[in-house]
């Protein structure tokens, strides 16, 4: 009888450790789907690698020559951002028929932080990370539209729409939306030779990567008044 009561009480015992178990696994999950992060703050740096194909519209070099078709455009981009809210990003744009530029310019995502601060998620990975793709560009397009090396303004807006997100964002395949308008005049110092209104419409993929190299753990040397 008392080896009975002794199986019994292990037995309840187990079986209360699993439920608490249980019930401490989901309440960690719950709230790791409910806080909107997800794994966000476990790495500094997000890299992302693209190639996007579009068109431009109103491209000075074919206005140059009496046309005003549009312009085939391919190119390459590279952004780095710090949390996946503030970073550069650097675009080579290729245009066979056109002038071919150089895009330097900040890229800024500010839904996630407004998310953040006010406790906002949707509770799904993939429409968080779609939503906290959303951004702008502002910086400078460098290129020679006329045989002479000119600068203007850049200003660009996009998203990403996910293919494949893992678990853990620890990297990410997606389709890059976005359109970026470059502007300038003669009275710029490095302006063009006529005034530029350039469109260029594009869509690509990318591939993001994240890297923890310490940034948001680091912090001066403490001393100790004695």
């Amino acid at each position: 009888m008392r080896a009975r009561v002794q199986i019994t009480s292990v037995l309840l015992a187990t079986i209360a450790l699993a439920l608490s178990a249980t019930a401490h696994a989901q309440v960690r999950t719950e709230h790791a789907s409910d806080d909107g992060v997800w794994g966000r703050f476990g790495s500094d740096l997000v890299l992302s690698v693209g190639a996007n194909a579009g068109v431009g519209l109103g491209d000075p070099s074919l206005l140059a020559r009496g046309s005003s078709a549009a312009a085939f455009s391919l190119d390459v981009e590279l952004r780095l951002r710090v949390i996946d809210t503030a970073g550069i990003v650097i675009a080579p744009a290729w245009r066979p028929d056109g002038a071919s530029r150089l895009v330097a310019a900040i890229d800024l995502r500010p839904v996630f932080l407004a998310r953040f601060l006010f406790g906002a998620t949707s509770g799904d990975r993939y429409w968080d990370l779609f939503f906290d793709s959303f951004g702008v560009e502002l910086g400078a397009t460098i290129f020679a539209p006329e045989g002479r090396v000119a600068v203007a303004w850049a200003v660009g807006f996009g998203c990403d729409i996910p293919l494949w997100v893992p678990p853990e964002v620890t990297g990410a395949v997606a389709l890059r939306l976005g359109a970026r308008w470059t502007g300038g005049g003669t009275a710029d110092v490095w302006g063009p030779n006529r005034s530029v209104d350039d469109w260029t419409i594009h869509a690509g993929l990318l591939v993001r990567f994240h890297a923890n190299v310490g940034l948001a753990t680091w912090e001066p040397d403490r001393y100790r008044v004695r």
